[in-house]
């Protein structure tokens, strides 16, 4: 590990604690203009169980931020690993910890990432999961015909966390009534920072990690003695190179599909619908059918970007937009600034729902792009367009309150209420 200077910055775009107001786009702003390659020196965060408060600070790590270079470090795999010490900002606390983390697809490098994917990858094609598309309509018809008329309701609960968690229901064949489990679970780990969630109980995040996984079990033992046409039995039953997936890789990539599908397309929807109740020029468009829904969602994952970044590990001295970069640093890349680069995006700090080329990186790039990102899309245009007539007339009645993240761009809370019907 090299010596390095710290870079004052504020705010502080390694503390979850920054984005309980908003995700710091000024401080993304001066870095890429300044320093796209950047040190970034990690905060003191306390973490707790029974035996007592925990004190944990990272080493620190290299912020990559322009559009270019997050691109060069998400392709270039050999030089920048995610299974190295895993793709999660926060180092892993002992070996059996980085163990545990590399069983998660997100956490694996060639070729185990790429025998792990194509188990599941034929179920998330466009034409796959274009056969979902009823359900999916179904789903969030019945959802904005809810709270069309309800005197309030929670955007998040109501609207955003409901669709992906009924779809991953019906995906996963597991009973609706059991998806807040997986909201439950979500929250716990992905929410792990935030006071109201995880606080910061080690003890609750392993714990979560346990239920999570015996539950996960309990299915694969049902679906290997009666196979039915879902997911889980695809995982359960699977075979790569003559070989099951072993329960600890049944339940890692389980729980990845249950956090991944329902907290991006949940935080994608929650934060769309917030931009467009802020800029009414572009809810106009959309709603009088000047920009396609489609169209819109793409803008509209730039805009919000619900991953906000990811981290690798350098596994050789390199050099990274001039800077040089010592094999073992943390790089962490960040599509929430890559999103708003000025040398890709024009004005890219406007909503625009026409916008094209949109070349975000909402769902990363290269061998790690996210795989769920069709049927994400399939979500977020099934609920704008259910909402549609109601968005006229979406009104806020409370403060939107916000996860502490360094992670996703979340938003908890978002109480409102519709006026009434849009007129025909």
């Amino acid at each position: 590990m090299t010596s390095h200077q710290t870079t004052a910055a504020a705010p502080d775009i390694a503390d979850p604690a920054t984005y309980g107001v908003g995700v710091p786009h000024q401080e993304f702003t001066r870095r890429r203009e300044v320093e796209p390659v950047g040190w970034v020196a990690e905060p003191l965060l306390w973490r707790h169980s029974s035996s007592g408060k925990i004190a944990h600070q990272g080493g620190g790590y290299w912020a990559v931020t322009t559009h270019s270079a997050v691109t060069a470090v998400s392709r270039e795999t050999q030089l920048f690993s995610s299974a190295a010490k895993g793709a999660f900002l926060a180092d892993p606390r002992t070996p059996g910890d980085l163990a545990m983390t590399r069983q998660l697809l997100i956490n694996m490098d060639a070729p185990q990432h790429a025998r792990i994917r194509k188990i599941v990858a034929g179920l998330f094609t466009p034409r796959s999961v274009r056969t979902l598309m009823s359900n999916v309509d179904a789903h969030a018809n019945r959802l904005a015909a809810a709270i069309a008329h309800r005197e309030t309701f929670d955007a998040v609960t109501d609207l955003a966390a409901e669709l992906p968690l009924l779809v991953l229901a019906d995906l996963l064949g597991i009973p609706h009534s059991d998806r807040h489990l997986l909201y439950t679970w979500s929250n716990h780990l992905v929410g792990f920072d935030d006071p109201e969630y995880g606080g910061g109980d080690v003890e609750a995040y392993r714990r979560t990690f346990a239920e999570a996984f015996q539950y996960a079990l309990n299915l694969a033992d049902q679906r290997r003695h009666a196979p039915t046409e879902d997911l889980v039995s695809r995982l359960a039953n699977a075979e790569v190179d003559g070989a099951r997936l072993t329960d600890r890789e049944f339940c890692s990539f389980w729980l990845l599909l249950v956090v991944a599908g329902n907290e991006t397309t949940r935080h994608l929807i929650s934060g769309a619908l917030q931009a467009l109740l802020e800029h009414p020029a572009e809810l106009e468009r959309l709603v009088t059918g000047q920009v396609s829904v489609a169209s819109a969602v793409e803008e509209l994952l730039r805009w919000v970007t619900p991953i906000m970044q990811f981290r690798r590990t350098a596994t050789v001295d390199t050099e990274l937009c001039g800077q040089r970069i010592a094999a073992g640093d943390k790089v962490v890349i960040y599509y929430t600034s890559a999103n708003r680069d000025p040398a890709v995006f024009d004005d890219p700090q406007r909503l625009n729902l026409a916008r094209d080329p949109n070349p975000h990186l909402a769902f990363g790039i290269g061998q790690h792009f996210c795989l769920g990102a069709h049927l994400a899309r399939l979500e977020a245009v099934a609920m704008l367009q259910a909402l549609l007539p109601h968005l006229p007339t979406m009104r806020l009645t409370g403060p939107v309150t916000r996860l502490e993240s360094n992670f996703v761009n979340a938003i908890k809370s978002m109480p409102a209420r519709i006026d009434g019907s849009r007129s025909e």
